[in-house]
């Protein structure tokens, strides 16, 4: 790139602004209380920061964009699920929208994403609720189903009820939740049809709505296990030793993203796979990279990092498609929560000597609040890359990597 482009970011993330830094792109990040502001790097020489008093509130940003005299960019991008609306409509503003409105709505918005995709891919049955405060239960679902916000993330207030008692209960804790917290908890709240089988993601790119590279990894259990102690983490199936598999998910994700209205992005889709009659249904699918090291397994097999992508395609670049440059499988796992009386975490090194390990990184120190890995999918004491011959191989080096470290955590 021989422009000195500008990006405003919406929200800080390492990955996202090392891509920037790397293809020579000045990032202006929007910051704001939601943010640890200690726990962040000093501010480097190609980017800038701005404090924000609330970013999703358009108002808000606008008055701290304008305060700075910084009105005019090539692209707003942003990688935090509950901003990406707010890039959207900001870009239209200050710059030129690589997503339009309408469209990033329709990948925020779990019910209307539902909406669009029925007829076009097998899709859960939903159930809109407007407000949880005032909801009754009049209908008769088909339970087991599941309760969760209609734009929310990482199964944060996601409940799951086997009966219409279950469902009551399920209900009437959120009401309570809300009552505490009304500024924060989620009153628009949707039901769904509960789905057994496996669940995957998908993860890559599209371009002028075709898709390109992409991984298909499979969960190493359905997500919302993590109430029941389930540590989340993914093992990648390789294109070329899955072929026939990657097709079926080729036609699936490129006929619904293409119904979604994305046409140069990045996604990140999750949906379930019955093994018994091979059905795949969507779940929901999100614009942005995947979280926790998504990315990396993807760089590992293809060599190309899914945050650059976002920046070469927010900036008009056409980025095509790349083949898989290893044999090897690849998968990731986050690492559990610890005793809080632990007083130092494993020497990383420990877990970098076992076999497969490509990476560890720690997200917690015992300076802080313990996190708790049975509340949403982003809570972790950190999380490990690993590689192996096949799939079976990398799926066992988690489960090893995972023993291993509760053992050396034990009090």
């Amino acid at each position: 790139m021989t422009k000195q482009y500008r990006i405003l970011m919406l929200g800080y993330r390492k990955g996202l602004v090392d891509a920037c830094n790397k293809l020579g792109v000045h990032s202006t990040i929007l910051i704001d209380p939601w943010e640890d502001i200690s726990e962040l790097p000093a501010c480097g020489d190609n980017e800038k920061r701005i404090f924000v008093e609330n970013l999703s509130k358009d108002e808000t940003t606008l008055f701290s964009l304008m305060r700075s005299n910084e009105t005019n960019f090539d692209a707003v991008i942003t990688t935090e699920e509950y901003f990406v609306v707010n890039a959207s409509i900001l870009s239209c503003i200050v710059s030129k929208p690589y997503i339009e409105p309408y469209v990033a709505v329709a990948f925020r918005d779990k019910f209307y994403q539902k909406k669009l995709l029925r007829g076009v891919v097998p899709v859960t049955d939903s159930w809109m609720i407007d407000d949880i405060e005032n909801f009754v239960i009049v209908e008769k679902y088909p339970y087991p189903v599941v309760l969760k916000p209609v734009a929310g993330a990482a199964t944060s207030y996601t409940y799951i009820a086997y009966s219409q008692e279950e469902l009551e209960k399920c209900i009437e804790l959120h009401k309570q939740k809300l009552a505490e917290n009304p500024a924060e908890i989620p009153r628009s709240m949707v039901i769904e049809r509960f789905v057994y089988g496996d669940e995957w993601h998908i993860d890559g790119w599209v371009l002028e709505g075709k898709l390109q590279s992409f991984t298909a990894s499979k969960y190493n259990f359905p997500l919302i296990g993590i109430r029941n102690g389930g540590i989340v983490g993914s093992v990648t199936l390789h294109p070329e030793t899955n072929k026939k598999l990657y097709d079926k998910f080729h036609q699936f994700v490129e006929k619904a993203l293409q119904k979604l209205g994305l046409k140069n992005s990045v996604f990140h889709m999750e949906l379930f796979k019955n093994d018994e009659n091979d059905e795949l249904i969507f779940s929901e699918c999100a614009a942005r990279v995947g979280g926790g090291f998504i990315y990396k397994a993807f760089q590992y097999l293809y060599d190309i990092n899914l945050y650059e992508v976002l920046v070469r395609l927010a900036l008009g670049e056409k980025v095509l498609s790349t083949p898989a440059k290893t044999s090897q499988c690849v998968g990731w796992t986050f690492l559990p929560s610890v005793s809080p009386t632990i007083k130092s975490l494993p020497d990383s090194s420990l877990l970098m000597d076992m076999p497969g390990v490509l990476e560890v990184e720690y997200s917690w120190n015992p300076s802080k609040e313990m996190p708790d890995t049975k509340i949403d999918t982003t809570q972790r004491t950190g999380q490990v890359l690993i590689t192996g011959k096949d799939e079976d191989e990398v799926l066992r080096r988690i489960k090893d990597v995972l023993n291993y470290f509760t053992d050396l955590t034990k009090n």
